[in-house]
């Protein structure tokens, strides 16, 4: 599908604006322009933070992802997926997204800019609740791939 100009200088805009979002906070992070994608990270109580915005021209969107840095083992698959949608109920902007195959986790936020410009208040939102969310849940999923904790467990821990 071919990009009309209008997508993509509305996409260049929010790419922009992002940008100036972060340089504002005087926030360390690589960009790759032609792509409109913004690499860094962060760090939380415990575990270090990937963070990536991807300003998408096609679907208008602008998208977060923070995967989470350790990969979960095959005999973890059930309790992880259980642990993800259990957590995903909770959640009230944005998501994890589980990959079984591959054994990764990732948070996913997601906003459009549709017929519309964001403001910085959108990014810092984004990347606030990011933040937030993924220190708040990847100690309890990693802690999931190194012990042996029953299903019932499992979601006690991740309904709190």
């Amino acid at each position: 599908m071919s990009i009309d100009e209008n997508s993509l200088r509305s996409a260049r805009t929010t790419f922009a604006t992002l940008c100036a979002f972060l340089d504002e906070r005087d926030w360390k992070y690589a960009k790759d322009e032609a792509n409109l994608v913004v690499n860094s990270g962060a760090r939380g109580d415990d575990l270090p933070m990937d963070i990536r915005f991807k300003v998408d021209a096609e679907t208008q969107r602008v998208i977060l992802y923070s995967q989470l840095p350790f990969t979960v083992p095959a005999s973890k698959k059930e309790a992880v997926a259980v642990a993800v949608c259990t957590a995903n109920d909770n959640i009230i902007t944005g998501s994890f997204d589980y990959d079984p195959d591959k054994g990764v986790i990732v948070f996913r936020v997601t906003n459009t800019f549709m017929e519309s410009l964001l403001g910085k208040d959108v990014f810092e939102y984004m990347l606030g609740i990011a933040c937030y969310t993924v220190d708040e849940y990847n100690d309890k999923l990693f802690t999931l791939t190194q012990r042996d904790i029953s299903l019932d467990q499992v979601y006690a821990m991740f309904s709190e």
